[in-house]
């Protein structure tokens, strides 16, 4: 019996679970808030020179009425504008733009401060991956929630424009290290055949903080009281998480069943089957973890590159993760696309179709399986933004619904992305795989935005690269195992065995036999 199998004799799925991830719904709801925090914080309303001169009330904000003026001696030449700006107050009552004036040249800069919190979000990834995977998932996460709380506390707090751009890094990496071991840790908590309901909730709750950031703007409209509210409540779960005991599959595979054995009885005790949790004896945990040689010690970062099997995974759902990180935010991040809508309505539009997505992946990836489930999403959403650009301007209804229906597909690919690479990589290394391709993945959406930089030159650039990205990661899929149903491997031989016995064209279930008979082909690595 592995650790699967103690996580049955404690209760199975119960209470602590429920607790769990309810406890998670704190944090990760506001995760959402945070990355697209700067679609208001950052928000530019109209303004015009201030001072002597007259403005040009004809011309459109950020054109030259808001960056040039007619001089006060009536010519027709324009100047600069030299004493700042007036800005309007209707919207908003004051955003990063407007109190360091980020606008006209100073104007990108808006744009690196989303790019240097994406950054800290990318650095993040690797940097608590691989701690997680060293010093443990919960003393990791209660630090990446110490760090998020403290950082964006400093950011609402910031005098000067440098001084938030470090807060905002700092808090990325802190949103990085929350998210993949909050929901890493639970699922080392999950029984198989929950996990992917489960995922399904906790990336629910993940774009549910997109839906909660547009009430919060709507409430605050002064950008540090906004700063303020979405970081404050992950103090409130740091003081709620505090008593959630160490993943127990991590402490068996690290030698420490004593620990292992203290994380068993507390999970029995909240399930309400105390005996179960007496009735693990301190034997128990040595007799059952896994005795494969050098499968646990000494595993290291390089394992995930340096062995064939563990390289094709680490690749495969690499690119998975890049494809469908770039797509989901080039739709999200564009808003554009929607001139003239109120920006509270867009942001709730946009976050609040992702929801169905993310619940109905649930079904197909639990009976069709990992790997249809997450190439279907993928060559569907990549097909949806190819349809997307023989569409008319003048059906604007139409690619409004394209757009909604693509966004979701790769929130739908994100959600399956997660819970296949959880069940791809071994105990040992799996935050650290996760934290690996999670920084890709954040590369994805650090290109995102610059990729939209080059619309208004060639429109078609766009939708043409993030669709076809998309559809060759779909293809894959192929080169990955089915992992549905399975207990999470606990080793580096058991990961690489499901890589290396798999059926490269048993793609489809309906296609799947039993043992690897005649005419199956196997993948060589």
């Amino acid at each position: 019996m592995g650790a699967g199998g103690l996580l049955e004799r404690v209760g199975g799925w119960g209470r602590f679970h429920v607790l769990q991830v309810s406890l998670m719904a704190v944090p990760l709801l506001f995760v959402g808030s945070h990355n697209f925090l700067q679609n208001f914080s950052a928000a530019v309303p109209p303004h015009r020179c201030r001072g002597s001169g007259h403005p040009r009330p004809e011309d459109p904000p950020e054109g030259p009425e808001g960056c040039v003026r007619l001089p006060a001696n009536g010519t027709n030449a324009t100047e600069a504008c030299t004493e700042g700006w007036v800005f309007d107050q209707s919207v908003f009552a004051a955003t990063i733009a407007t109190e360091w004036e980020l606008v006209c040249g100073q104007r990108s800069l808006r744009g690196m401060a989303q790019s240097i919190y994406m950054t800290g979000t990318l650095l993040g990834s690797v940097g608590f991956g691989g701690l997680a995977d060293r010093l443990g998932r919960r003393v990791v996460f209660l630090w990446s929630l110490l760090q998020v709380v403290g950082f964006s506390t400093g950011a609402a707090l910031a005098p000067s424009f440098p001084w938030y751009c470090v807060c905002r890094f700092l808090c990325g990496m802190g949103i990085s290290g929350l998210l993949i071991n909050g929901i890493g840790l639970t699922l080392e908590w999950t029984p198989p055949r929950r996990r992917a309901p489960v995922v399904a909730v906790l990336s629910c709750w993940v774009t549910m903080g997109q839906v909660t950031l547009a009430g919060l703007a709507f409430c605050f409209r002064h950008w540090r009281h906004l700063q303020l509210v979405v970081g404050l409540p992950c103090g409130l779960s740091l003081l709620c998480s505090w008593w959630l005991p160490e993943s127990a599959r991590w402490l068996l595979a690290k030698g420490r069943p004593h620990e292992a054995q203290r994380s068993l009885r507390l999970v029995a005790r909240v399930n309400g089957v105390p005996g179960a949790g007496e009735g693990l004896s301190l034997e128990m945990p040595e007799a059952e973890q896994p005795q494969e040689p050098g499968t646990t010690e000494g595993a290291s970062v390089l394992d995930l590159f340096r062995r064939p099997a563990m390289r094709t995974v680490t690749t495969c759902i690499t690119a998975i993760w890049f494809s469908s990180s770039l797509a989901f935010y080039a739709l999200a991040l564009d808003v554009q696309r929607f001139p003239g809508e109120d920006p509270f309505v867009v942001q709730l539009v946009l976050g609040a179709a992702d929801l169905p997505f993310r619940l109905l992946v649930v079904g197909p990836a639990n009976r069709l399986g990992r790997r249809i489930t997450q190439a279907s999403c993928l060559l569907l959403g990549g097909g949806l933004g190819l349809l997307g650009l023989l569409v008319p301007r003048e059906l604007g209804w139409l690619n409004m619904v394209l757009t909604v229906l693509g966004k979701g597909l790769m929130s739908a690919s994100l959600t399956c992305a997660y819970l296949f690479a959880s069940e791809l990589f071994p105990t040992p290394l799996r935050q650290t795989g996760v934290g690996i391709i999670s920084m890709v993945a954040r590369l994805g959406a650090v290109l995102a935005p610059l990729l939209l930089l080059a619309g208004p030159w060639v429109p078609r650039l766009p939708p043409v690269l993030f669709s076809t990205v998309a559809l060759a990661s779909g293809l894959l899929v192929a080169f990955l195992p089915e992992t549905a149903g399975l207990p999470l491997p606990d080793t580096l031989e058991q990961a690489q065995s499901r890589v290396q016995t798999h059926s490269f064209w048993r793609v489809f279930p309906w296609s799947r036999g039993g043992g690897g008979g005649e005419g199956t082909w196997q993948t060589k690595l």
